[in-house]
């Protein structure tokens, strides 16, 4: 799902996105003309690896998202901080991306299978 900055309302809304047993719904505040608060909640099974031994195993997941989307770079003081900030420079703010970016975080954790936990 990408849609414009300029055509996304101040009023806050939804987005839903669901890919391949995944499903990341989310609601969305324009903080500035350039700048969306997005939380919510991304469900489902991953088809993944065990880190040891290598074997399919499916993760299921319920993780908490929270990040920030920007329609240019975000200059901060050393004070400030945005985490999970996401930058795009082409004017559209990218869901598809987004949900994309946290499933590759979700990864890079270590999973083991039932046989290697013990």
């Amino acid at each position: 799902m990408i849609i414009e900055f300029r055509k996304i309302p101040k009023e806050e809304f939804s987005v839903d996105i669901q890919q391949e047993g995944i499903a990341f719904h989310a609601r969305v505040n324009k903080k500035s003309p350039t700048l969306l608060h997005c939380q919510g909640k991304i469900t489902g099974e991953l088809q993944h690896h065990c880190d040891r031994c290598g074997e399919d195993l499916v993760v299921s997941l319920d993780e908490a998202v929270e990040v920030w989307l920007s329609d240019k770079e975000v200059a901060l003081s050393s004070e400030e901080s945005l985490l999970n900030l996401v930058e795009f420079f082409d004017g559209c703010a990218d869901f598809d991306a987004v949900l994309q970016s946290e499933l590759e975080a979700i990864k890079s954790d270590y999973f083991y299978c039932q046989l290697c936990q013990h």
